[in-house]
């Protein structure tokens, strides 16, 4: 029996991907659905899957956070991200903490139960050859710049963080509530493990966020 995990922060997108597979794999069983990386993580290591598809932004804890956590807890899992990015370094940074497959999310529904069936028989499934170098020859300190980590709202909303807006002016700004923009900011600081606006700054504009 394959048993599979599902984690994105939208329902929509769990439902759509639950929908792709079960039409395809009707004896796939989906154990789990979780809303956060933490979620992700709890649900994981209770169940113990043998496929974790999981979204690479997501609040709590992001998907390489997540596929660190589950690629030690769960030895043999085989693990999808599926992301909006396709950028080569942060395919290279989630093969080293485990990852087994890497699709962009416009092209799940053709491909996800492919990149599955592949994972399965033991085969990487990767959009770019250079994600598949060994991990011997990847450099120590590369990191996932933050760019690859928030939603496109959430990087408008840093931006003009960084340009020292207040909560009020940057509703203005992005043409949205003073809630909204408050939602976005906690959103960033709990995606990011940051704890204040200046912590914000300084990844923001170390990662060229300006």
């Amino acid at each position: 029996m394959i048993r599979i995990l599902i984690a994105d922060d939208h329902e929509l997108v769990r439902k759509g991907l639950i929908s792709v597979l079960q039409a395809a794999h009707p004896e796939w069983e989906i154990v789990a659905e979780a809303s956060n990386g933490q979620e992700a993580i709890d649900l994981g290591e209770a169940l113990r899957p043998g496929v974790a598809i999981l979204d690479l932004s997501m609040p709590l804890q992001n998907g390489l956070a997540v596929t660190e956590r589950l690629s030690k807890a769960i030895p043999g899992i085989h693990i999808l991200i599926l992301t909006v990015h396709m950028a080569e370094p942060v395919m290279r940074q989630l093969r080293r903490a485990g990852a087994s497959a890497f699709l962009a999310k416009n092209e799940a529904p053709m491909k996800l139960v492919a990149a599955v069936e592949r994972l399965l028989t033991g085969e990487p499934f990767f959009a770019s050859e250079a994600a598949l170098r060994s991990t011997s020859e990847l450099p120590p300190e590369e990191h996932i710049p933050i760019q690859y980590l928030l939603t496109p709202r959430e990087i408008d909303v840093l931006r003009q963080l960084v340009r020292g807006l207040t909560n009020k002016e940057i509703a203005t700004v992005l043409d949205m509530s003073v809630r909204t923009v408050e939602s976005h900011r906690a959103d960033i600081q709990v995606r990011l493990g940051l704890d204040s606006l200046g912590d914000m700054v300084r990844i923001a504009i170390r990662d060229g966020i300006t």
